[in-house]
């Protein structure tokens, strides 16, 4: 390559080698001095070619950047020791100031809850002096009336700090990097006993912001309802508090989604309107480009300028104004060093989905729309539908691997979507932003204008219903490794190369085509050799679910079937929904065979219920509580048709599926004085496949383990789901020596208030010299066996 030439793909090389170090860092472990070394021999390496003018410079600046974003991440990854995460699992009392506005939500029992942001400044432990502190905190209060507080005030506030913890299961969101690249490090649960406030005349210009935010907010329920108000305001400035979970699914099925949160597409509607309102009022180009930005930034501000909207005001608004300045080469390059210096700044934002689907969407725009745009046109395609359809199909196929790692979902009527609904919701956002600014001046014309918008709302909702209940809607695609992923893009940049380049690249693999023809029946036979090759095997999926048990076996033909399923107390969340099923999509489960719950408390049943209303399953084994303790659990009335899915177990029943043997090993039937905690109730199933054997015993009490043991049952067996999550009710020793295993699993919550797994237990585990694991601290924890071996794999 020579000195200056090839600028946009020198651009994208040193992004990838950025991005490359990034996740590289995130993976591995060096001393920093070592790190710091080779990045300095890279820039002494770059300054040399450059001054030489050598024509492997540009590998040098690919190496340098490489280290500079290990490095990057390195720092940013190491809080400092004032961070308030050092003091997890401690009871503090914590000062600092609100970053924003206080999030206020109610469950389905009518319990409200508040969550504060704070950047704290100052903890205290007990029978301590203050210290200096630092870091973002999320405090958690259940007060009955929250104080009145605004942004800037000092709030204190007395807890146990806890150390960010998601779900640890492959597919699912890192919320701990994701809250840590927003520089937030830890929560505290304040409880019934709340925060105190004291009122800082500070931040004036931020609280003028979440003022126009509930003047908005406020205008809008004054003339509609709360929901249709919730879901307005989303759409205005992002948020998914109060929205009704059908219109957030069915806006996910069409592809959507992104309405309800702001993003490139908000920013790419204002820009148009913006240029549109300069075209009308013939201003030059370049006060046309002002106008865009500055209506940008004052959006951005509005929504409340947190990164994700910033991100999408600076890629989207820069490469907008780029392209209307008819420098489309430019706005590729605004893109690329836009990328690098949010990168260099905020290394984590590698790992942040919002960052990742903004970045290759705008990407998609600037670079495959254009180029499909214009083959749908010499091709006789409307101009309407053709640049909806090249849009579309840009920004889908730009983000593809991201939304099959983490939804394995492609909407196929996404087309349809965004040619007949998404015009009519950018002119609820277009009406809604100007209906709060007519609301100031004349409230009653503001009504009007939102009433409208309400109106086209109820319009949206029930084309967007409808497009999604279309058949083949959105189809499942598979998760695709990073191996997968890199083919993908490679092959999906054909598409940039210009005539010459296709017509030389096509004559070279005609010149080769028999080596090629070779390679390629040689790299299909050595694929089909090793599948044929490969084992038959059962996995067992033990998932993270927090406090709570779930478990996936899958059998050697693909059949599945879960064992619990987890679930919580907290009406506003749903493990089976927002978990479980997830986490089944991720390994190609599209139905289940077979769900067997070993009693009907939520921490085990109540993930069932997300389960059944988003994919088939044949049956649901129970234990004998009788049905409507089910149906409670997992919220569905009591003559719901789900429910004639539902079996109770009968001890001694047993199935066998491609070679695997599922027994009902114990169903105690419930007895007087039984029904104290519901534990007692727990069956107990056993899955084998050649020698080896998995047990799961839901809560089983230590009586109970006793009673198995003295109707003369034989629990042996390799692995066992260890009972009640470690608590010290469950576990004896004779109940161990009796199962015998090799690998005990605990599936627990971290930090959870239980404190399981105790410490008794866990000592009792390892004098026994079995080998145990935890959902809390390894993730998801996977068997596989082909009956006579067996390995497992843990997430984390």
């Amino acid at each position: 390559m020579k000195i200056g030439q090839h600028q946009e793909v020198f651009l994208a090389g040193l992004l990838l080698a950025l991005g490359a170090g990034i996740g590289c860092a995130s993976l591995l472990t060096m001393p920093m001095g070592i790190v710091l070394s080779l990045l300095v021999m890279a820039l002494l390496l770059s300054v040399y070619g450059c001054y030489r003018a050598q024509t492997w410079t540009w590998l040098a600046f690919v190496l340098a950047f490489f280290f500079v974003g290990f490095w990057r991440f390195m720092v940013a990854d190491n809080l400092p020791e004032q961070d308030i995460s050092h003091w997890a699992k401690e009871t503090v009392k914590v000062e600092g100031p609100l970053r924003e506005a206080p999030r206020l939500t109610e469950d389905s029992q009518g319990r409200k809850k508040q969550r504060y942001l704070l950047d704290v400044t100052k903890v205290k432990q007990q029978e301590h002096e203050w210290q200096a502190a630092s870091g973002g905190l999320y405090v958690y209060a259940s007060e009955r009336e929250a104080p009145e507080v605004r942004i800037g005030d000092k709030v204190t506030a007395t807890g146990k700090v806890r150390s960010p913890h998601g779900y640890q299961n492959p597919g699912q969101l890192d919320t701990k990097m994701l809250l840590k690249s927003q520089g937030i490090s830890a929560s505290l649960s304040a409880g019934k006993q709340g925060i105190k406030v004291m009122p800082v005349d500070t931040a004036a210009f931020a609280r003028k912001l979440a003022e126009v935010r509930r003047h908005y907010r406020e205008s809008m329920e004054q003339v509609m309802p709360k929901t249709d108000a919730a879901a307005i305001f989303a759409m205005l400035f992002g948020g998914y508090d109060g929205l009704k979970p059908e219109l957030v699914d069915s806006f996910t099925i069409t592809g959507i989604v992104h309405i309800l949160s702001v993003s490139g597409s908000h920013i790419s509607l204002l820009a148009a309107v913006m240029a549109g309102l300069g075209a009308l009022l013939r201003l030059h180009k370049v006060a046309t480009a002002v106008l865009v930005v500055g209506v940008i930034a004052i959006y951005s501000l509005l929504a409340g300028a947190v990164p994700p909207v910033i991100r999408s005001a600076i890629m989207g608004g820069l490469a907008f104004v780029a392209l209307a300045l008819d420098r489309e080469r430019d706005a590729r390059r605004i893109l690329l060093l836009t990328g690098l210096l949010m990168l260099l700044i905020s290394p984590l934002l590698f790992f942040h989905i919002s960052f990742q689907l903004s970045f290759l969407a705008t990407a998609g725009l600037l670079y495959l729309a254009p180029v499909w745009q214009k083959y749908f046109r010499e091709h006789g395609c409307n101009a309407y539908i053709a640049a909806g359809l090249s849009i579309t199909l840009a920004a889908q196929l730009a983000t593809l691997p991201i939304l099959a790692w983490y939804f394995n979902q492609l909407s196929l009527s996404s087309l349809i979507a965004n040619l007949v609904v998404v015009p009519l919701v950018e002119m609820i956002i277009v009406l809604g932003l100007l209906a709060g600014v007519v609301a100031f001046i004349l409230p009653f014309a503001g009504s009007v204008v939102f009433a409208c918008g309400s109106l086209l709302l109820g319009v949206v909702t029930e084309m967007t219903v409808k497009i999604a209940a279309l058949p083949a809607s959105s189809i499942w695609i598979p998760s695709m490794n990073f191996a997968w992923g890199l083919l993908y893009y490679l092959l999906l940049g054909m598409f940039l190369l210009n005539v010459q380049q296709r017509e030389k690249l096509w004559d070279g693999i005609k010149k080769r085509r028999n080596a090629l023809s070779v390679a390629l029946l040689v790299a299909v036979v050595f694929l089909v050799s090793v599948q044929l090759a490969k084992p038959k095997e059962m996995q067992v999926h033990f998932i993270d679910v927090g406090q709570g048990d779930a478990a996936l076996v899958i059998t050697p033909g693909g059949h599945a079937f879960m064992f619990d399923t987890g679930g919580t107390r907290d009406g506003n969340f749903d493990i089976g929904a927002k978990v479980d099923v997830p986490y089944l999509l991720h390994y190609g489960v599209l139905k289940l065979d077979g769900v067997f719950l070993s009693h009907a408390h939520e921490d085990h049943a109540a993930g069932c219920g997300g389960i059944l209303r988003k994919m088939p399953i044949a049956q649901v084994i129970t234990a004998d509580e009788g049905i409507l303790d089910y149906a409670r659990s997992m919220k569905l009335g009591d003559n719901d048709p789900l429910l004639h899915k539902f079996h109770t177990a009968r001890q001694g029943e047993r199935m066998t599926v491609d070679g695997v043997t599922i027994e009902v090993l114990f169903a105690p039937p419930l007895q007087e004085g039984d029904n104290k905690t519901g534990n007692e109730a727990s069956n107990v199933y056993r899955v084998s496949y050649g020698k080896a054997s998995f047990l799961f015993t839901g809560d089983l009490t230590k009586e109970k383990e006793a009673q198995l043991l003295a109707e003369g049952i034989n629990p042996a067996s390799s692995v066992l789901k260890i009972g009640h999550h470690g608590s010290d009710t469950s576990s004896s020793s004779e109940f161990l020596q009796a199962v015998k295993p090799q690998f005990g699993v605990f599936c627990v919550g971290a930090d959870n208030s239980f404190g399981h797994p105790k410490p008794a237990v866990v000592q009792r585990f390892k004098e026994q010299g079995i080998k145990t694991l935890r959902t809390d601290e390894n993730g998801a924890v996977v068997f596989y066996t082909d009956g006579e071996r067996m390995r497992v794999e843990t997430y984390q």
